[in-house]
């Protein structure tokens, strides 16, 4: 009785499982409707499987259109493969996919498409075929085959079948009835399915399609990188739908699952991210055409998505998959550690900190939650390093920034620049500390406004340097603006030598000098570089340090400079298989060290960046907010922490 309670209740989990994985695709279809209703794809068959719209976010419009361009891609070589011949599609997990009703006329006559996927999924979508003209128009059954709850419709060019693909007996008897020919060339596809299965029903599926086709190529869309922080967040939220990605850990990175294909059996795979798709196989138009659907401003969140998911095929294209594994890395004894407070504090990203008195941190601006909902936020939140009490001031006039910089100047905290909304920047503004009285400065348009800048303020010579940024959504720059302690402008003149343009760049004072750090380059490739500008001469002339070592390139990190040791913090990478970490980087001989950090704190992980650090002393960060949205996953923004890193100061 105990044994047959024990496999009731795994019959029962199944089931639930089965139950939420087919609820993926109720989520998946609306998210792509949004996104072609946007004009980023091209598919007028998609919007009749759904009973009404909704809009996206344009971090999720863009994700799953980079999804549908790479499965599109997929679907071309194929067919370039095999022209003028009679082949087979077999759309593994279809759900309510439309893509053989988008295909042309010639492509229509010599393929036979397959949708198969639960048979509760495939009969909601037979009935809405049979309701919706647009589709009806062009399937007419005319055949129907069924064995129990599982069925078989065809009208001998498009089949759907309704059943659970671990059952292969059942499958092979289904595909024989609509008579898929075992013998002609088939492309399979699997788009986020196999990723729900456990090894060992996995396998099998790959297996069945080794022993069935005698000529297939298999092309599977699905996740990867689980360790790292977005990584963390994207497995938790699968979890928690009830729909776990039971294969990641086991095959955590592109090639592991290239591995994976090789052992069972596949002549050859290959893959690519996400990242280097969008970079490598979309022509600069097609990217110039995305930008222009809808603002968008989630960079980093775009870049995360893309890396963690890749596109498998084999016998198909060559790999300019470019993920890095830098094996030069240290990894130390270092944790971050939680840092307490009295309340919440700093749930934002894109905000700036900075310690006044040394003893007080302000945090400005930024994106953040507010009675569950996600916005700009206008609170200044105030933290006394000694207590941790905090304070929040609502009774100012600053008004909303995102992405600006904030530096301190007697009793007055200057904002410079940011954005209010993605279409309206600031200008520069000031507030009291004492009184909280907000004043706007110069309106003068000849002064560039922008967003994901960097500036920092230069106590030897007395000037804040504002380098780079966004100007709009579409181009960076590397202007510079120079300005008194004040806040007045400065006319300056500059070597012809200087950073090319960039944006979510740091900057950080060091003697006479303001180093620039990283940032994101207009071909949307992270960079190394580090820039000096000597302030101290009438025309201030720009270096760039040769270093030694390794940097990696990254965006949207933290920067500070102690002694003679400039420390970067996190920053955004795609084109690698772990975030960057910390980097050491001697300013006199230019010696750097890149070293490995931890990816959680206290069970909790860990996005580093849009971040902001403060020094505690020379050996601990007080590290702030920072993280974002992770696509569909669900926002993820950092508790309050420490990194201390004595043992690597020497």
């Amino acid at each position: 009785m105990e044994e047959a309670f024990r496999i009731n209740q795994r019959k029962s989990r199944k089931a639930r499982n089965d139950v939420a994985v087919q609820g993926t695709n109720d989520s998946s279809i609306l998210s792509k409707v949004s996104m072609v209703k946007l004009g980023y794809f091209n598919d007028l068959f998609l919007r009749e499987f759904v009973d009404k719209d909704v809009r996206r976010s344009p971090s999720i419009n863009r994700g799953y259109y980079i999804r549908m361009k790479a499965l599109e891609y997929a679907l071309n070589m194929f067919y370039t493969v095999y022209d003028q011949k009679e082949v087979q599609i077999v759309n593994l997990g279809a759900g309510f996919d439309a893509t053989w009703f988008r295909l042309d006329d010639e492509r229509k006559q010599r393929t036979h498409f397959i949708d198969i996927d639960f048979p509760e999924v495939m009969q909601r979508k037979l009935a809405l075929i049979e309701v919706r003209s647009r589709l009806n128009e062009q399937f007419e059954p005319i055949h129907t085959y069924s064995s129990l709850e599982n069925f078989a419709v065809t009208n001998e060019k498009y089949s759907l079948i309704g059943v659970d693909m671990r059952d292969p007996l059942t499958l092979n008897t289904l595909l024989q009835t609509v008579k898929v020919d075992e013998t002609k060339p088939t492309l399979l596809i699997s788009e986020v399915v196999l990723t729900y299965m456990g090894r060992s029903s996995c396998n099998r599926v790959i297996q069945w399609i080794l022993d069935f086709f005698q000529e297939c190529i298999l092309c599977t869309y699905e996740q990867v990188l689980p360790d790292d922080g977005f990584g963390q967040v994207m497995v938790a939220h699968f979890a928690k739908l009830g729909s776990p990605l039971k294969c990641i850990h086991q095959y955590p990175t592109s090639e592991s699952q290239v591995q994976r294909y090789t052992h069972l059996g596949f002549d050859v795979s290959l893959c690519v991210n996400m990242h280097n798709f969008y970079r490598n196989y979309l022509p600069i138009d097609e990217h110039n055409r995305i930008d222009t659907l809808e603002p968008f401003d989630e960079i980093e969140e775009w870049q995360s998505k893309c890396a963690h998911y890749i596109l498998l095929f084999e016998n198909l294209i060559n790999n300019n998959n470019n993920n890095n594994l830098n094996d030069e890395q240290i990894k130390p004894n270092i944790q971050f550690e939680s840092y307490p407070t009295t309340m919440t504090y700093a749930q934002r990203f894109g905000h700036q900190s900075i310690l006044i008195n040394e003893k007080y941190v302000w945090t400005i601006g930024g994106f953040g939650t507010v009675d569950g909902r996600h916005r700009r936020l206008k609170t200044i939140e105030v933290l006394n390093i000694d207590n941790g009490d905090i304070q929040r001031l609502d009774n100012h006039l600053l008004g909303e920034h995102v992405f600006h910089t904030c530096h301190q100047s007697d009793n007055l905290i200057f904002s410079f620049f940011g954005r209010k909304s993605p279409g309206t920047l600031n200008s520069y503004t000031s507030i009291d500390i004492n009184t909280l009285q907000v004043t706007n400065f110069n309106e003068d348009e000849k002064i560039l406004r922008r967003w994901r800048h960097c500036s920092c303020y230069i106590k030897e010579t007395n000037k804040i340097i504002i380098f780079g940024g966004y100007l709009n959504m579409s181009k960076s720059t590397n202007d510079i603006l120079c300005l008194q302690s004040n806040g007045q402008l400065i006319q300056s003149q500059f070597s012809q030598t200087k950073p090319t343009n960039r944006h979510s760049a740091r900057l950080n004072a060091y003697k006479h000098l303001a180093v620039l750090s990283g940032g994101l380059l207009e071909n949307d490739e992270p960079t190394n570089e580090i820039w000096l500008l000597d302030t101290s001469k009438d025309i201030m002339n720009w270096t760039l340090l040769q270093t030694n070592g390794i940097i990696i390139p990254r965006y949207s990190h933290s920067a500070e400079i102690i002694d003679d040791t400039l420390w970067l913090l996190g920053g955004m990478n795609a084109n690698e298989r772990r975030p960057p970490g910390l980097c050491k980087i001697n300013l006199i001989t230019g010696e750097a060290i890149e070293y490995i950090i931890p990816t959680m704190c206290n069970e909790q992980p860990i996005i580093l960046y849009n971040h902001q650090t403060v020094l505690l002393n020379k050996t601990t960060f007080l590290i702030l907010g920072g993280g974002g949205n992770c696509f569909s996953f669900g926002a993820h923004i950092n508790q309050p922490m420490i990194l201390k890193f004595d043992h690597l100061v020497n």
